[in-house]
């Protein structure tokens, strides 16, 4: 069976695969825990209104049938809540499947893609599925990054710049002028600005720049969201994104068919009219993170300030804190694992949630001395 290590791609020996957070049940079956909270992946921890149940519940009559392959009902919907065509929508199984189909759709073997970090270690990933080259631009002191470093990691060879806004890990945001400068550097140059937007809807910043607004100012970028974050729909896998028509229709041809589900669509478009709800979402959980980062006050470890529904603590024992914090029942994300070394991103939890972490982690720290 050695011939089989010769058809795989030689590339692939660099790259690491994702390190997806602790899953609940896998923790209570080592350890043998009843309580196990999960703070590792930035869900939202509030019930679902009932609107979008009963969504769910309805797209479930004809599930032996395959969904709509273009989801045109939710496309409309997002075309009518964004103020764009329809052909310039795409909708598509998360933010992770849609960069995938993405990238394929514009790379040619050994072009590049250009990305700040640290990332989502997904970027990389697609980005190398794709033929591309990924090409790192470090951060500076104070978890920046220069506009003038970005552009000055663009070739000839480079055909797209992806970044997250609000970032993730650091939870920063670019602010509106200097998202203004890369956009128009980027696109006098003939290179795609991508930005995913994740956690877009958690952001209250004044200075914080929709892409959408962007994209109706250019029309030359794509702006990627979800429905897993704020909208609570993280095991459908629903995303979406703004794009010309052009990538548009070259991403038609090549991404998977059938790939977003009938009970997602339902559910999605069902969510996307609860205006409601998502601002409600919003208020809560800034007043839980506020509260969470106030209770953390007293651990005597750092916290860093985010625009979104995590904190970052700092801690030069933090993969030690991690794992004694897994005997405890509390599942948080080693930002290690996503390029950050000596934080733990934390994500802010129903308030029970949060105060089962605090308590965990004093105990840890006691047993740290």
């Amino acid at each position: 069976m050695a011939w089989l290590r010769n058809i795989i791609r030689n590339d692939l020996a660099g790259v690491d695969k994702y390190r997806y957070g602790k899953p609940v049940s896998e923790l209570q079956r080592e350890l043998g825990l009843e309580r196990v909270v999960r703070l590792s992946s930035n869900e939202n921890p509030w019930p679902l209104p009932g609107s979008v149940i009963n969504a769910i519940q309805t797209s479930l009559e004809n599930v032996n049938r395959y969904p709509d392959p273009q989801s045109q009902r939710l496309r409309k919907l997002l075309a009518q809540k964004w103020g764009v065509s329809t052909r310039e929508v795409i909708i598509g199984a998360g933010t992770e499947g849609i960069l995938h189909s993405l990238f394929h759709s514009i790379i040619e073997f050994g072009d590049e893609i250009v990305c700040p970090v640290p990332s989502y270690p997904l970027y990389r990933i697609a980005a190398i599925a794709s033929g591309a080259r990924f090409i790192e631009v470090p951060a500076c002191e104070g978890g920046t990054w220069e506009i003038g470093d970005i552009i000055r990691a663009c070739t000839e060879r480079t055909k797209a710049v992806i970044l997250s806004n609000p970032c993730n890990p650091l939870g920063t945001i670019m602010e509106r002028e200097r998202m203004l400068n890369l956009a128009h550097e980027l696109d006098s140059r003939q290179v795609l600005l991508v930005v995913d937007e994740a956690y877009a809807e958690y952001v209250e910043d004044p200075r914080y720049l929709s892409g959408i607004d962007l994209f109706r100012d250019i029309g030359r970028i794509v702006i990627t969201r979800t429905f897993s974050k704020i909208y609570g729909l993280a095991s459908l896998r629903v995303g979406y994104a703004i794009a010309p028509k052009t990538v548009v229709e070259a991403y038609d041809k090549l991404h998977p068919v059938f790939e977003v589900s009938r009970v997602g669509q339902y559910a999605a478009h069902a969510a996307l009219l609860e205006t409601d709800f998502i601002r409600n979402i919003r208020l809560k959980t800034v007043s839980e993170r506020t509260r969470l980062v106030r209770s953390l006050s007293e651990t005597g470890i750092p916290t860093e300030p985010t625009r979104t529904n995590f904190i970052l603590l700092r801690h030069r024992q933090s993969d030690e804190i991690y794992e004694r914090l897994l005997h405890e029942g509390v599942i948080v994300r080693k930002a290690s694992d996503l390029g950050l070394k000596g934080y733990l991103r934390v994500t802010v939890g129903l308030p029970e949630e949060n105060e089962f972490f605090v308590s965990s982690l004093k105990k840890v720290l006691v047993q740290l001395g």
